[in-house]
């Protein structure tokens, strides 16, 4: 017969039996799941060496850009110039600044073909007038907005003759940056839909002495560049 309560008659309750607990000096907390899998903790110090492994060779490949020249940045140039172009480009204006004596604006426009095969092209679109607008009275104006068209035509015009035909070895790469670029702002006005080829001008206009008159714009207009599918992406 199961045991009975002496004082109401009726049948014990048993009490319920407190949960058993790990020795104090068993060291592992089980409720924490790194603590159960070791492959965690093995994945966490591969991540930390390849990005060690990065940050050491990223810091290598700007030290032989900007240092002064020799033999190991003369060997490695072509390695080096393909990590630095186009995103990682160093120069000394922070510290030797060259104020800019004119003011340059960089326009595009675009052939686009319709669905019935016909082709029409848009007006002149002010690609920095677009930069400007995002950047006045912004208080943190994005980098993007400031620096990446101004650099991607610098970048261009500087490894181009006027001609259009190259001057440096990185031709090719800044051409397909600078366009991919303006496909890209097309596709933020909603214009890149059916677009196959754009074209790129900038118009110059000297900054004046003072008490110097104001002199006219120049314009520098591109041949027509056909899109690539890399420049949707």
């Amino acid at each position: 017969m199961p045991d009975q309560d002496t004082v109401t008659g009726h049948p014990a309750v048993p009490k319920p039996r407190a949960p058993r607990t790990p020795p104090a000096d068993y060291g592992v907390d089980l409720e924490d799941p790194a603590a159960r899998s070791p492959r965690v903790q093995l994945a966490a110090a591969v991540v930390a060496m390849l990005l060690i492994v990065g940050v050491g060779l990223h810091l290598l490949f700007v030290t032989l850009h900007v240092a002064p020249e020799s033999r190991a940045s003369r060997k490695y140039a072509g390695a080096t110039d393909s990590w630095i172009y186009p995103l990682f480009e160093q120069n000394w204006r922070l510290f030797a600044p060259n104020p800019l004596n004119v003011n340059i604006r960089v326009n595009a426009r675009a052939q686009v073909s319709a669905a019935d095969g016909s082709v029409t092209e848009t007006p002149w679109i002010d690609l920095t007038g677009d930069d400007i607008d995002h950047i006045r009275g912004n208080p943190f104006p994005s980098k993007a907005d400031q620096n990446m068209l101004r650099r991607a035509w610098d970048f261009y015009s500087g490894s181009h003759n006027n001609d259009e035909t190259p001057s440096s070895g990185q031709a090719g790469l800044a051409e397909d940056y600078l366009r991919s670029i303006v496909v890209h702002r097309l596709r933020q006005e909603g214009r890149a839909d059916g677009v196959v080829a754009v074209q790129v001008r900038s118009v110059s206009t000297a900054i004046p002495e003072p008490g110097a008159g104001a002199s006219g714009p120049s314009i520098r207009e591109l041949g027509w560049w056909e899109t690539r599918p890399d420049d949707f992406r």
